[in-house]
């Protein structure tokens, strides 16, 4: 045992261990410099500039670490790649793919265009960003399905976390129905979704009549809600509807068809 080690001593296969776990402890005080820096954020974006720097740093030093290693074993990195000739383009090629993905990957987060939490809609897929790396970033909507977009693809980003958003509720009333009645129920929808819904964010907003449909007209609501509630307000007003038009038995309007033999 004791000349196995001395031979790993003379040979400095030793110092393998020693440059992974200084790497480790760079890593580790590299961290904590950085979790200081941006512990003034905000806690999203806190975590947004954490991840990536973090990773880009993960790399950096993994690559300088294996690079030292293989010096130490006696292997010419340098001869190496010079010897690889074709491989060398092939390998250019690939990896312009993954650069791009990383200059991607560090303009969005410098450029403020979402964050870790942000519900946002990328190449059409709307959902709640969970991961933002290096290479892709991660969505995931409210059906638990995950999105994985790689950063150089992504070049229009609408962000719905930046402000609070307005739902947008149009009710549909009969034209049998008066508008005395119908202000009257749409009143008192809004008065009730008011006092009863936890997720507004102000006051109500009638917008009056917006549209003439076949079988109904169209009153607008404006509802201004917190950021990712839109859907569950949405229901929430809907349910609130339906039993205020069943007080005053007035049914949800409906296209009927009439089919005429000959």
């Amino acid at each position: 045992m004791l000349e196995y080690i001395k031979y790993l001593v003379d040979k400095d296969y030793h110092m393998i261990i020693v440059y992974i776990l200084l790497g480790l402890i760079i890593y580790k005080i590299l961290k904590k410099i950085i979790q200081n820096k941006t512990k003034k954020l905000r806690k999203k974006r806190q975590k947004t500039l954490q991840k990536l720097i973090l990773n880009i740093l993960k790399y950096i030093i993994v690559i300088i670490v294996l690079a030292e290693i293989l010096k130490l074993l006696g292997i010419n990195i340098s001869a190496i790649l010079a010897g690889l000739g074709i491989v060398s383009i092939i390998l250019s090629l690939a990896l312009k793919d993954v650069m791009e993905d990383i200059l991607s990957g560090i303009s969005i987060v410098f450029e403020e265009q979402f964050d870790i939490g942000d519900y946002v809609e990328i190449n059409g897929f709307a959902g709640t960003v969970i991961d933002l790396g290096i290479k892709s970033t991660k969505l995931k909507d409210y059906q638990n399905t995950v999105k994985i977009i790689s950063n150089r693809t992504i070049t229009e980003v609408t962000n719905y976390s930046k402000t609070n958003p307005n739902l947008i509720i149009d009710v549909p009333v009969s034209y049998e129905i008066s508008n005395k009645l119908a202000d009257k129920v749409i009143d008192k929808i809004i008065k009730r979704a008011e006092k009863e819904l936890e997720d507004l964010t102000g006051n109500i907003e009638l917008w009056g009549l917006n549209k003439f449909n076949d079988s109904s007209i169209e009153y607008r609501l404006l509802v201004p809600v917190k950021i990712d509630k839109q859907f569950k307000t949405k229901r929430q007003i809907n349910r609130i509807i339906k039993e205020e038009f069943d007080k005053e038995n007035i049914s949800i309007p409906y296209n009927i068809i009439e089919v005429k033999n000959g």
